[in-house]
C-alpha cells in the first residue's frame, strides 16, 4: 500500500482530459463557491426566507454542514491537474497498488534498449524524469528517447522538464487519428501508462522482437463513484480483453495479461471531492450542490472507500 498519488490514477492522461476538460472547468465555475458562505447549518425556514442558499437543492439541504459545502466547493473549483501532481492528496489518499511494478519492468526494457524509447502520454514528464534517473545509476540507457503527450496545457511542462535530458517531446494524439511521428522500425521500446493508443502505429515503429508495455485504467474503474454521483463510463471500450485483441490484431505476440482490483481509501469527502476535481473523468458534470446530501453522508462516514481496476498488457512485434 501506498500513500499519496494512487499508482494506478496519476497521470493525466490526452484521453480524458480532451473530452471532460473544458467541461469540467465549467461546472467548476458554475457551481458558484461564494453561493455557500455560511458556516453553520441552515435551518427550514431560512432556506424559505434566503432562497439564494437553496440554488437547486431545495430542501434537501437542510441540516447539511454548509460550512463542509463551501470548503468542499472551493477544494473542487481549485483541483486542477499541471503534469502529472497529486500531492495535495498526501496524506488524504491511501491506494493499494498492483501486485507487479509497472516502473520497475519499463526500467529493464530501457535498459535492453539499443535502437530507441517511446513514453506514450508522458504527462508533465515526471515519471520518465524518475526512470531516467535509474539508469543513470546503471551503465546504459537507450541512444534515443522520445516521450509524446497529447493535451496540450502538459506539452510546455513536459518539454521544459525533459529538453534538458535529450528527450524529445512530441505532440501526439491517438485518437485523433494523427500519425505518431516517427519513423517505421525506429523503436525497440514503446511504454503506455495510462494513455491511449493505436496498435498499428505501436506496431508500425517498433522493430522486430521490439517491446510494448502499457499499463491501463479498466474503463470500468471506480464504480462507487459512479454509483454515488452518476454520469456514463466515458471509456467502457477500455477492457483488457479488447486491447489484447486489438493488439493481436496489428501482429504483435501478446506475452503477459494480468488485471487486478484493489482499493483508494479517502481520508475524507474533502479528499474525494479534490481527487474528483484532479481526474473529473470519474464523474462527469460534478458539482458539489447538486450531491450535497451525498457529500455530507460520505462524510459522515468516511473514511471512503473506493475501487480501482487496472490492467497491463506486454507485447512483442513479430
Amino acid at each position: 500500500m501506498r500513500a499519496g498519488v494512487p499508482r494506478g490514477q496519476g497521470v493525466l492522461d490526452a484521453r480524458h482530459a480532451r473530452q471532460l476538460g473544458q467541461r469540467a472547468h465549467a461546472a467548476r465555475a458554475a457551481s458558484g463557491i461564494e453561493s455557500v458562505c455560511q458556516t453553520r447549518s441552515v435551518t427550514a425556514d431560512e432556506q424559505t426566507e434566503d432562497p439564494t442558499m437553496r440554488g437547486d437543492l431545495g430542501s434537501d439541504l437542510e441540516g447539511i454542514d454548509v460550512d463542509l459545502l463551501a470548503r468542499l466547493e472551493a477544494v473542487h473549483a481549485d483541483a486542477q491537474m499541471v503534469g502529472w501532481d497529486f500531492s495535495r492528496l498526501d496524506g488524504a489518499l491511501v491506494s493499494d497498488s498492483p501486485w507487479w511494478d509497472f516502473e520497475a519492468d519499463c526500467l529493464h526494457a530501457l535498459r535492453d534498449s539499443r535502437v530507441g524509447a517511446v513514453d506514450l502520454g508522458t504527462g508533465g514528464g515526471e515519471r520518465l524524469s524518475a526512470l531516467l534517473d535509474s539508469l543513470a545509476q546503471g551503465s546504459s540507457r537507450p541512444p534515443q528517447v522520445t516521450a509524446t503527450e497529447g493535451w496540450s496545457p502538459n506539452v510546455p511542462e513536459a518539454r521544459a522538464r525533459l529538453t534538458p535530458r535529450d528527450v524529445g517531446v512530441l505532440q501526439y494524439d491517438s485518437e485523433a487519428g494523427d500519425p505518431l511521428d516517427l519513423p517505421d522500425r525506429s523503436q525497440d521500446v514503446v511504454m503506455s501508462r495510462h494513455e491511449s493508443y493505436d496498435p498499428a502505429e505501436v506496431a508500425r515503429v517498433l522493430v522486430s522482437g521490439g517491446r510494448f508495455l502499457t499499463q491501463q485504467v479498466d474503463g470500468f474503474d471506480a464504480p462507487e463513484i459512479h454509483e454515488w454521483f452518476g454520469g456514463e463510463y466515458l471509456h467502457s471500450d477500455v477492457t483488457v480483453d479488447a486491447q489484447a485483441e486489438a493488439l493481436r490484431d496489428a501482429g504483435m505476440r501478446i506475452d503477459q495479461v494480468d488485471h487486478w482490483e484493489g482499493t483508494m481509501r479517502f481520508r475524507d469527502a474533502v479528499a474525494l471531492v479534490t481527487y474528483i476535481g484532479l481526474v473529473p473523468w470519474d464523474a462527469p458534470g460534478f458539482a458539489v450542490r447538486s450531491h450535497a446530501r451525498r457529500l455530507s453522508d460520505l462524510q459522515a462516514a468516511a473514511p471512503i472507500t473506493v475501487t480501482q481496476r487496472r490492467f497491463r498488457i506486454y507485447a512483442t512485434t513479430l
